[in-house]
């Protein structure tokens, strides 16, 4: 996922320089592209215990990718727009918003096996509040760059589908817990009918006995005062 996320928002800050779109939307995704390179080196950092040195090593690699590659994109869009080539500005502009959708996927699958979704509802909120006015803030270029837009359309798109299912998991573990207390308080009323039938069956019986017992014992006296009148 976060390969993807910085790819695809390295190809579209290339976009964004070569239209020359509105610094805050060039700057946006070289921001997003740092802060899942940062992400990915955390990755290494922790889980799989890379030394310093290697985490500097791997982070200077990454800069120089994604500087030469950003420039030659932005390079090769400029020379496309110059030349009139639409479909492949087009094709350079959609790029992006693939790749970025793409890195959805992952988090899809990982939410639908655990039936859960583990990110944060600020992020989903944020990510979808910023995709909203970035599309937003296209219409008041001189022209609207429908391009562009695919990008972040499809971010809030995503985003909506992510705080679906986890609304959805969110219900459904609440019922499931509501579930599970009824059927545990259902259970502890029928220990208790139990419990009470088994005291009064136990009563009933040391009732019963102890009447038996009298009988027994005015039986015995009436047969020792025949005797002795004999």
């Amino acid at each position: 996922m976060l390969y993807l996320w910085f790819i695809g928002n390295m190809l579209y800050g290339a976009y964004a320089v070569a239209d020359n779109l509105y610094i805050g939307l060039i700057i946006q995704p070289q921001l997003f592209a740092l802060f899942t390179m940062i992400n990915i080196l955390q990755v290494y950092w922790y889980r799989y215990k890379w030394s310093a040195s290697i985490i500097a090593l791997s982070c200077l690699l990454l800069c120089v990718f994604y500087a030469g590659l950003h420039v030659g994109i932005w390079k090769g869009i400029e020379h496309a727009i110059d030349e009139k080539q639409d479909s492949a500005v087009t094709f350079l502009g959609v790029l992006p918003a693939i790749f970025i959708a793409l890195g959805f996927f992952p988090e899809f699958y990982v939410n639908i096996k655990e039936k859960s979704v583990e990110m944060s509802s600020f992020f989903i909120l944020l990510d979808t509040l910023g995709g909203t006015f970035s599309t937003i803030s296209l219409a008041f270029d001189h022209t609207f760059d429908y391009v562009a837009s695919i990008t972040y359309l499809i971010v809030v798109f995503l985003d909506i589908v992510l705080a679906a299912l986890k609304f959805y998991f969110y219900m459904r573990r609440k019922q499931g817990k509501i579930r599970s207390e009824s059927i545990g308080s259902s259970k502890d009323d029928d220990s208790v009918q139990r419990s009470s039938f088994v005291a009064n069956d136990k009563a009933e019986r040391n009732s019963g006995e102890g009447s038996s017992q009298t009988s027994r014992g005015d039986d015995d006296d009436d047969l020792e005062r025949g005797l002795s009148k004999d």
